[in-house]
């Protein structure tokens, strides 16, 4: 009957796999403590502020500016509402962040000004504004670029980023957004660089600009009104003027949506000369000028060489080369000016040209080259062809000789001067054709080692098949040609006949070997099916099924049709043979895991039994019951899986060791306790007070000794017989003396009882005599300790009463005739 309660009570179980014992539960819960504000563990002071009702801001305030504990802080500030405290807690750098998060949730017309003036609020208003407009309001509130920039990428929406930042347009705060939009936000950061390049080249572009209008002025000024031509030039030269100053009109539009101050332009005007009446005298020209502007060609050059290296395509090359192309036409105007007026030697006018030309082909290159970047980073993504890492070398050298290809048509599409350095992408290609031809090296090596295996191989498997050693001729069979696969056409044609011929004689061998093993597989088809319908003990059957699995592999494969058939019948009989110890073995997973859910939850509960309790104020009797029950909830739930029970039991045990510790230190102390009130009880039944006294101190004693609290039963057992033993002898001594007293009482009871009898005789019964008295005198004198007075009492009255019958016997005799 007990067996069948246990294997009920173990269906129940496992029909509730989520389930504790109801009195581990019961004896965890009930010693949880209340968490209190001021205790020592942060977990419990955090679960104390939780407790705490909105309406209690001074506790939360309190806590939250004066709590050691961050965290305990924090969860004091998630229901803070006091501003006055918040403001306090925004100049403390350990909680100013979140404190600035809160302030954003309560923040509205009652929000004092400190607060909304202090510089993280703003920039948190910033970082959690919620729509675009929002976003633009609450960065014209920082003053600071580079804050401002920052607080703007921290935000989390990038609708509120990209709107403003295309508010912004001053070329500071663009800097900065730019900066910090590097790898945190594309577009942003595309944007931000677009307007700053718009702002370089029109800031640039004004340069330019200036210096063309002094090149007019100065061309204006030297036409001569005496030439045959004057007028046309004169025309030239004002239709340049008034091209000339729209495009500065335009320029200052551009830049004054940057906050530029824009040029007087009706000055500039102005200062264009009136056409002449009368003819000036031309400044006589020398060679000197023309030299000059050679030089100036020459360092140009220089310049553009030095400053188109490696880094060609980036940004600040792009500007650079822009500057030196506006330097460019600039010289070809100041050239061609003076040309006009004397001309050149014709040395002079080839050596201008060969320099500007050499110019314009470098500015050209580094542009092309800047367009060619993005399909130079392409091509260097595809990885170099590895024929170590490939199947088939004669694929690995057909994308070889594809990149190849692809690689130097892209460098003569750059077509990079030879006395410019090479840029980065150009360089990178050059190493990729390096790498190429590497690679290419790597094919032939490949294919000169496989030949060599493929020949070794061969050489193997005839002796394979001269031994009759049928599996590893297949083996290497398969693998020889596998390896010819990888050969190239014309490398593997010299094996492609010889393997051909191997592989007849191993299949020839094969069949031969399979007509051989038919019996064997025949025989363990039988045996596996035999299992399957007369199955032995689950552990038994499972070893026979393994056994027979392992003779059946021992034969090695086969290809032939009857060999495949005999293989599914093999098969299908292993599953069915294999069913019940899949069925048992699925079972006793399933009950593994149902037992680590359980010692999980065990587990959990006496953690949270460990964190939760007041060890200061502990029922020490009830953490006792708590691990004794832990432990035999512990020792149901098994067996485990042994990798998770080993961990989750190092988990159990530790928890446990700890609770034992302090019940270990609790007993200590019981035990000096009751050590104590056991001396206590020796002295007080040793010391000379009356028994009362010593009873009464006895009895309080005992009430300490309940309070004391419980210690190991060993212990207990033998400090109790101690103080057992004195209590008893204190008892003892009062109980015979209140033995004694009560002997005492009942004779005086007794004898004042006799004594009153004897005296209404006397008074009253005529019949008495002196041998009736004397009977009295023994049962009156026959009681011991009685008190003095009532000894003289019974001796008086003895006394008297025989005289009383003396004088009533004389009195009779003498009435009598």
């Amino acid at each position: 009957m007990a067996a069948s309660r246990s294997k009920r009570e173990s269906v129940e179980t496992m029909s509730k796999p989520k389930t504790l014992g109801q009195r581990f539960r019961s004896a965890v819960s009930s010693l949880a403590g209340k968490p209190r504000l001021d205790a020592v563990d942060p977990a419990k002071r955090i679960a104390a502020v939780a407790a705490l009702d909105a309406g209690e801001q001074d506790s939360l305030a309190a806590v939250y500016l004066g709590d050691a504990d961050r965290g305990v802080r924090l969860a004091a500030l998630a229901k803070l509402r006091d501003f006055e405290a918040l403001l306090k807690g925004l100049a403390d750098g350990e909680v100013a962040a979140e404190t600035t998060v809160r302030l954003l949730a309560l923040q509205g017309a009652d929000t004092p000004s400190g607060i909304v003036d202090d510089p993280a609020f703003r920039r948190a208003v910033l970082v959690y504004a919620a729509n675009a407009e929002d976003g633009v309001r609450a960065a014209g509130n920082i003053e600071s670029a580079s804050e401002r920039a920052n607080a703007l990428l921290d935000n989390a929406r990038a609708d509120v980023r990209l709107a403003v930042a295309e508010e912004t347009w001053d070329p500071g705060a663009l800097a900065a957004i730019e900066k910090a939009a590097r790898d945190r936000d594309k577009a942003v950061n595309r944007l931000a660089r677009e307007r700053l390049a718009r702002f370089r080249a029109a800031t640039a572009n004004r340069d330019g600009e200036d210096a063309q209008t002094e090149n007019l002025l100065r061309m204006a000024e030297a036409l001569d009104d005496g030439e045959a031509h004057y007028d046309a030039r004169r025309d030239a030269v004002e239709r340049d003027w008034r091209g000339h100053l729209e495009v500065l009109a335009a320029t200052d539009a551009e830049l004054a949506a940057f906050g530029v101050v824009v040029r007087d332009l009706e000055a500039t005007r102005r200062r264009f000369p009136p056409r002449r009446q009368a003819p000036k005298p031309v400044p006589e020209q020398h060679g000197e000028d023309f030299e000059a502007l050679l030089d100036e060609a020459s360092s140009l050059r220089t310049s553009v060489v030095t400053a188109t290296g490696e880094a060609a395509t980036s940004e600040a090359d792009d500007d650079a080369i822009a500057a030196f192309e506006r330097s460019l036409n600039e010289l070809n105007a100041r050239w061609s000016v003076s040309a006009d007026l004397a001309p050149p030697s014709d040395a002079q006018s080839e050596r201008f040209h060969a320099l500007t030309a050499a110019i314009a082909a470098s500015c050209r290159a580094v542009k092309r080259s800047a367009g060619l970047a993005s399909e130079s980073v392409r091509l260097l993504e595809r990885p170099v062809p590895d024929a170590a890492q490939s199947e088939s070398i004669d694929q690995v050298r057909k994308e070889i000789r594809r990149q190849a290809n692809a690689v130097e048509r892209l460098l003569g599409r750059y077509a990079w001067p030879d006395d410019l350095p090479l840029p980065a992408p150009a360089k990178a290609l050059r190493q990729r054709q390096a790498d190429l031809a590497q690679a290419e090296e790597g094919c032939t090596v490949r294919t000169e080692a496989l030949t060599k295996d493929i020949a070794a191989g061969i050489t193997e498997l005839e002796r394979n098949l001269a031994e009759g050693a049928v599996h590893d001729a297949l083996a290497k069979d398969r693998q020889l040609r596998d390896a010819a696969k990888q050969l190239p056409p014309d490398a593997a044609r010299r094996f492609n006949a010889e393997l051909a011929s191997l592989g007849a004689r191993v299949r020839e061998l094969r069949d031969w070997r399979t007509f051989a093993e038919a019996p064997k597989r025949q025989a363990l088809c039988a045996q596996m099916e035999e299992l399957a319908e007369k199955p032995l003990e689950i552990h038994d059957q499972a070893d026979a099924v393994k056994a027979l699995r392992q003779q059946w592999n021992d034969l090695g494969g086969t290809d032939t049709r009857q060999g495949r058939e005999l293989r599914k019948r093999f098969d299908r009989a292993a599953e069915r043979a294999f069913d019940p110890c899949r069925k048992h073995f699925k079972e006793q997973e399933e009950r593994r895991k149902f037992n680590l859910e359980q010692r999980k939850a065990i587990v959990a509960a006496l953690a949270d039994f460990v964190d939760q309790n007041d060890w200061g104020n502990a029922d020490w009797r009830g953490v006792e019951q708590v691990l004794r029950q832990a432990r035999a909830e512990w020792r149901r739930y098994r067996p485990m899986e042994r990798k998770a029970g080993r961990a989750l039991a190092e988990q159990f045990e530790k928890l446990a060791a700890d609770i034992h510790g302090k019940l270990k230190a609790a007993w200590q102390r019981n035990l000096e306790r009751k050590e104590k009130i056991v001396a206590d009880a020796k002295e007080v039944q040793e010391s000379g007070q009356p028994n009362s006294a010593k009873a009464e101190a006895i009895k309080d004693l005992q009430r300490q000794w309940k309070a004391a609290g419980p210690v190991p039963r060993r212990e207990d057992q033998r400090l109790w017989k101690l103080f057992r033993s004195e209590c008893d002898a204190v008892f003892e001594a009062r109980n015979a003396a209140q033995d004694r007293h009560t002997s005492r009482r009942r004779a005086i009871e007794e004898a004042e009882a006799l004594l009153t009898e004897l005296e209404r005789r006397v008074d009253i019964d005529p019949a008495l005599d002196r041998d009736t008295v004397a009977d009295y005198g023994p049962r009156l004198t026959a009681y011991d300790n009685l008190p003095n007075d009532l000894q003289r009492r019974i001796e008086a009255m003895l006394q008297h009463a025989d005289r009383a019958v003396v004088d009533r016997q004389a009195t009779r005799e003498a009435a009598a005739p």
